[in-house]
């Protein structure tokens, strides 16, 4: 266990990195509960760098929004940059975030007809719509704006006047971590430049060119280049750190590099974790030599039975490559003296005054709650930030004062045996992509399902009726043909990662625009989105509340 005096006095005289790691929106959860317990112990205000990456670069990047405002002296309070402040920062953000995740980015990224009908186009992706979401739902409500620009992200501080004994609170950086499919490097996002990091982790024989950092007051940019940086904006960094491999399409940036021969390089960028997951090679190349890392990624898991299918093959032979990577990091990170590093993991072991009993099956649940983009119940996000909290509670048990935490009420459910066994089911339900309010054992969902079906089904045996028994039954061998094909995951992977069937699917979407098709579809869409999100997301929020009464 570090020594946390030495720690904390080391990180107010040092360089001190914090790096989230990528993890979907259940690591943005647990790196809440994890930066509620380093703001009690005043380790928030000694950051000068912030390191993010996919989910952590949601609520980093929410987090770095929320200090800026506090240090410019623009909140409404006038609230001095105090350990107490910071508190208060997080257990807004505690609240805050939580509101804006339940409202299903993932869901409603579709409720837009007319975007839906854009994705078709190949000037617009899915990419493009949830920049465009994370700016709206997440960071304007902060910033005051619809379009926060990267190169608007360094804060000038206000002057504060600083108590007798007290350091003054550090200017944190913010550096949003993605990856470079044109040349395999790290791409950096920052309020000062953009452009890839090859210190440390780069051969200086390769042969692989490297797209250099472009700076935004750089008096060296061409006109092209300083028209497309003065136009990137926060979401579009987010949305390309957190740009899933094969589920988003990579962010593309045009305009800021060219080839020898003069020709445009497109960047194509993609999810920072296919590089480095945790965020610290960002830290290392910045000198940092304080580093604490809030760690949810989701591990490597034994695997019985593993599967022979091709596409199942191919994934876990990613998922061990990127478990190596991950290693290969972070034993440069424990290669370091012990006093200069903390590492916080979703799946560490905690005492059962953390979890009173059952503690295995909830280790087991929350790390392999979902890492994706849709909501959260109440159970499942303080679940995960008490989690984080106790566990750096654990590794300091320090006895710096402990804030009124939203997310302590959970503890009323551990403590009690029958509301435990309830949690553990739907935090094993929180496994589930898809669908999962109808794995609580609830009788609502398919009772609206199927008054929903009854409707439909009415009116086609009705028709029916009118047409021979032979055609009726060619028309329903083809209906039940038509559904066991649309649900046969194996085929569905498949077609998802064909590029030819994708290049097919763009030119069948030109040829049908001019009939007005894709407007159909993406209606279509638009309309079974708000019918989710209004039904069945509303029912998987209310069964996940913390208060109602157990079944």
């Amino acid at each position: 266990m570090v020594d946390f005096p030495a720690f904390h006095t080391a990180a107010w005289r040092h360089k001190t990195g914090l790096a989230l790691s990528g993890g979907g929106l259940r690591a943005s959860l647990f790196h809440i509960g994890v930066l509620g317990r380093l703001a009690e112990l005043d380790l928030l205000r000694c950051v000068d760098v912030i390191s993010t990456v996919s989910g952590g670069s949601i609520i980093g990047a929410y987090y770095y929004l929320k200090i800026k405002e506090l240090l410019e002296g623009r909140r409404a309070d006038r609230l001095p940059p105090s350990q107490e402040a910071y508190i208060r920062l997080v257990r807004e953000i505690e609240a805050e975030f939580l509101r804006a995740v339940q409202k299903n980015l993932r869901m409603r990224a579709f409720l837009d007809w007319r975007k839906n009908a854009r994705i078709f186009r190949e000037s617009y992706s899915s990419t493009d719509r949830m920049a465009e979401l994370y700016t709206d739902l997440l960071y304007a409500p902060i910033q005051g704006t619809t379009g926060l620009l990267l190169k608007d992200l360094p804060i000038q501080p206000a002057v504060f006047p600083t108590p007798v004994g007290e350091l003054p609170a550090k200017i944190p950086s913010l550096i949003l971590n993605a990856t470079a499919l044109n040349t395999g490097n790290l791409w950096q996002f920052t309020g000062a430049f953009v452009g890839e990091e090859t210190s440390g982790y780069h051969r200086p024989a390769s042969q692989m060119p490297a797209m250099p950092k472009l700076y935004f007051d750089s008096p060296a940019l061409t006109p092209a280049q300083r028209y497309r940086l003065d136009r990137l904006t926060l979401g579009q960094a987010v949305a390309a750190s957190c740009c899933v491999p094969g589920l988003f399409e990579p962010l593309s940036l045009s305009g800021l590099y060219q080839s020898e021969a003069g020709e445009n390089i497109v960047i194509r960028l993609v999810d920072g974790g296919v590089f480095d997951n945790q965020g610290l090679v960002s830290l290392f190349a910045a000198g940092c030599t304080q580093v604490l890392c809030s760690d949810a990624s989701d591990l490597l898991k034994h695997a019985p039975d593993p599967s022979t299918g091709l596409i199942n093959i191919a994934m876990r032979a990613n998922e061990i490559m990127m478990d190596r990577i991950r290693n290969k990091i972070l034993d440069d990170l424990f290669a370091r003296p012990p006093q200069t590093h903390a590492f916080f993991h979703l799946g560490a072991a905690v005492s059962q005054q953390t979890f009173p009993d059952d503690a295995p099956q909830l280790l087991y649940a929350l790390s392999h709650i979902r890492t994706d983009l849709d909501s959260f119940t109440d159970q499942e996000a303080d679940a995960l930030m008490y989690y984080g909290y106790r566990l750096v509670s654990e590794s300091w048990p320090d006895s710096a004062a402990r804030a009124d935490w939203r997310f302590l009420r959970i503890q009323d459910l551990l403590r009690d045996k029958t509301q435990r066994q309830v949690l553990l089911k739907y935090l094993g339900v929180g496994s589930k992509q898809f669908f999962k309010v109808f794995f609580l054992g609830q009788r609502l969902p398919y009772v609206i399902v199927l008054a929903a079906l009854m409707v439909p089904l009415s009116a086609g045996a009705f028709v029916l009726s009118f047409l021979p028994w032979w055609v009726s039954a060619l028309l329903g061998l083809g209906l039940l043909s038509s559904i066991a094909y649309s649900q046969n995951a194996r085929i569905n992977q498949y077609l998802n990662r064909v590029e030819r069937l994708r290049r097919a699917r763009r030119r069948l979407a030109k040829a049908m625009a001019p009939l007005g098709i894709p407007t159909l579809l993406g209606l279509s869409v638009a309309v079974a989105a708000r019918v989710y999100l209004n039904i069945f997301d509303r029912l998987f929020l209310h069964y996940g509340r913390i208060g109602r009464r157990t079944p």
